[in-house]
Protein backbone atom coordinates (compact mmCIF):
# COMPACT_ATOMS: atom_id res chain seq x y z
CA UNK A 1 0.00 0.00 0.00
CA UNK A 2 2.85 2.12 0.83
CA UNK A 3 4.99 1.29 -2.73
CA UNK A 4 1.12 2.65 -4.27
CA UNK A 5 1.05 5.85 -3.07
CA UNK A 6 5.00 6.51 -3.64
CA UNK A 7 4.18 5.65 -7.16
CA UNK A 8 1.45 8.01 -7.58
CA UNK A 9 3.38 10.56 -5.73
CA UNK A 10 5.65 10.14 -8.22
CA UNK A 11 3.48 10.01 -11.18
CA UNK A 12 2.25 13.58 -9.81
CA UNK A 13 5.18 15.16 -9.82
CA UNK A 14 6.09 13.40 -13.50
CA UNK A 15 2.82 15.08 -14.65
CA UNK A 16 3.99 18.47 -13.46
CA UNK A 17 7.63 18.60 -14.25
CA UNK A 18 6.37 17.49 -18.10
CA UNK A 19 4.02 20.42 -18.07
CA UNK A 20 6.44 22.83 -17.04
CA UNK A 21 8.45 21.38 -20.11
CA UNK A 22 5.81 21.66 -22.35
CA UNK A 23 5.30 25.74 -21.19
CA UNK A 24 9.00 26.43 -22.10
CA UNK A 25 8.74 29.69 -24.61
CA UNK A 26 4.85 30.29 -23.74
CA UNK A 27 5.59 33.75 -21.44
CA UNK A 28 4.52 34.53 -17.63
CA UNK A 29 1.22 33.65 -16.93
CA UNK A 30 -0.89 35.65 -14.15
CA UNK A 31 -0.80 33.16 -11.57
CA UNK A 32 2.54 32.06 -12.04
CA UNK A 33 5.46 33.31 -9.73
CA UNK A 34 8.61 35.24 -10.50
CA UNK A 35 11.81 33.27 -10.41
CA UNK A 36 15.25 33.57 -10.51
CA UNK A 37 18.45 32.11 -11.45
CA UNK A 38 19.11 29.04 -8.68
CA UNK A 39 21.88 26.61 -9.37
CA UNK A 40 23.93 24.58 -7.43
CA UNK A 41 26.46 21.30 -7.51
CA UNK A 42 26.49 17.91 -5.77
CA UNK A 43 28.96 15.13 -5.43
CA UNK A 44 28.29 12.40 -3.69
CA UNK A 45 31.36 10.07 -2.39
CA UNK A 46 33.44 12.17 -4.75
CA UNK A 47 31.19 11.85 -7.70
CA UNK A 48 28.75 13.90 -9.84
CA UNK A 49 25.24 11.60 -9.37
CA UNK A 50 24.20 12.49 -13.62
CA UNK A 51 20.54 12.61 -13.77
CA UNK A 52 19.84 13.03 -9.83
CA UNK A 53 16.48 14.48 -9.33
CA UNK A 54 16.63 17.37 -6.73
CA UNK A 55 13.54 19.15 -5.81
CA UNK A 56 12.77 22.28 -3.75
CA UNK A 57 9.51 22.32 -2.02
CA UNK A 58 8.29 25.52 -0.70
CA UNK A 59 7.94 25.69 2.80
CA UNK A 60 4.90 27.67 4.46
CA UNK A 61 2.75 29.20 1.75
CA UNK A 62 3.05 27.34 -1.83
CA UNK A 63 4.36 29.12 -5.05
CA UNK A 64 1.56 29.87 -6.79
CA UNK A 65 -2.17 28.97 -7.05
CA UNK A 66 -1.30 25.44 -8.52
CA UNK A 67 1.28 24.89 -6.12
CA UNK A 68 4.34 24.51 -8.79
CA UNK A 69 7.92 23.29 -7.37
CA UNK A 70 11.35 23.85 -8.45
CA UNK A 71 13.57 21.28 -9.89
CA UNK A 72 16.62 20.06 -11.32
CA UNK A 73 18.52 17.37 -12.91
CA UNK A 74 22.09 16.80 -12.33
CA UNK A 75 24.60 17.16 -15.11
CA UNK A 76 27.34 14.73 -15.70
CA UNK A 77 29.90 17.72 -14.13
CA UNK A 78 27.34 17.63 -11.08
CA UNK A 79 25.97 20.72 -11.65
CA UNK A 80 21.94 21.42 -11.72
CA UNK A 81 20.20 24.39 -12.56
CA UNK A 82 16.25 24.79 -11.29
CA UNK A 83 13.07 25.10 -13.26
CA UNK A 84 9.32 25.83 -11.82
CA UNK A 85 7.63 27.11 -15.38
CA UNK A 86 10.17 27.53 -17.87
CA UNK A 87 13.73 25.10 -18.07
CA UNK A 88 16.18 26.79 -16.53
CA UNK A 89 14.20 29.63 -15.41
CA UNK A 90 14.87 29.25 -11.74
CA UNK A 91 12.54 29.71 -8.48
CA UNK A 92 10.20 32.02 -6.55
CA UNK A 93 11.98 33.95 -3.31
CA UNK A 94 11.23 32.13 -0.57
CA UNK A 95 12.18 29.39 2.05
CA UNK A 96 12.74 25.43 0.53
CA UNK A 97 13.21 22.22 1.41
CA UNK A 98 15.87 20.26 -0.21
CA UNK A 99 15.40 16.98 -1.50
CA UNK A 100 17.22 14.72 -3.64
CA UNK A 101 16.66 11.25 -5.65
CA UNK A 102 18.49 9.47 -7.70
CA UNK A 103 16.58 7.38 -10.19
CA UNK A 104 17.38 3.80 -11.25
CA UNK A 105 15.06 4.70 -14.48
CA UNK A 106 14.44 8.42 -15.06
CA UNK A 107 10.80 7.49 -16.48
CA UNK A 108 9.48 5.57 -13.49
CA UNK A 109 11.70 7.47 -10.80
CA UNK A 110 12.33 4.16 -9.60
CA UNK A 111 13.91 3.11 -7.86
CA UNK A 112 15.84 5.31 -6.13
CA UNK A 113 19.83 4.32 -6.07
CA UNK A 114 20.23 6.17 -2.16
CA UNK A 115 17.11 3.64 -1.02
CA UNK A 116 14.99 7.21 -0.15
CA UNK A 117 17.21 8.35 2.56
CA UNK A 118 17.37 11.91 1.18
CA UNK A 119 13.59 12.32 -0.32
CA UNK A 120 11.72 13.01 2.30
CA UNK A 121 10.17 17.03 2.84
CA UNK A 122 9.35 16.38 6.21
CA UNK A 123 13.17 15.77 7.27
CA UNK A 124 14.68 17.55 4.06
CA UNK A 125 18.75 17.18 3.71
CA UNK A 126 18.92 20.99 3.92
CA UNK A 127 16.44 23.65 3.85
CA UNK A 128 17.54 26.85 1.62
CA UNK A 129 16.74 30.70 0.83
CA UNK A 130 16.38 31.69 -2.31
CA UNK A 131 16.33 35.39 -2.76
CA UNK A 132 15.63 37.67 -5.29
CA UNK A 133 18.63 38.17 -8.70
CA UNK A 134 21.44 34.71 -8.82
CA UNK A 135 21.16 32.11 -6.22
CA UNK A 136 24.40 30.18 -5.78
CA UNK A 137 23.43 27.04 -3.34
CA UNK A 138 25.69 25.81 -1.02
CA UNK A 139 28.08 22.63 -2.61
CA UNK A 140 26.65 19.35 -1.71
CA UNK A 141 29.53 16.95 -0.48
CA UNK A 142 27.38 13.65 0.50
CA UNK A 143 30.48 11.02 1.75
CA UNK A 144 30.02 7.33 2.70
CA UNK A 145 26.56 6.88 1.13
CA UNK A 146 25.57 3.74 0.20
CA UNK A 147 24.54 3.89 -3.31
CA UNK A 148 23.00 1.12 -5.19
CA UNK A 149 24.57 0.33 -8.49
CA UNK A 150 22.72 0.22 -11.64
CA UNK A 151 21.20 -3.18 -13.00
CA UNK A 152 22.59 -4.45 -15.70
CA UNK A 153 20.38 -5.33 -18.92
CA UNK A 154 20.19 -9.08 -19.77
CA UNK A 155 22.32 -10.11 -22.49
CA UNK A 156 20.60 -11.11 -25.46
CA UNK A 157 20.96 -14.04 -26.63
CA UNK A 158 20.82 -15.65 -29.84
CA UNK A 159 18.68 -18.37 -31.24
CA UNK A 160 19.89 -20.66 -34.47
Amino acid sequence: MRCDRKKAALSVALTWMMVALLQAGCGQHDWQARTFPTRGTITINGEPPEQAFIKLIKLGEPIDERESDCWALVQADGTYEFSTYENGDGCPPGEYAWILRWPANLMTMMPDRLGEKYWNQDDPYMTVTIVRGQNELPVVDLTGVAVKPLSKPASKVEHR
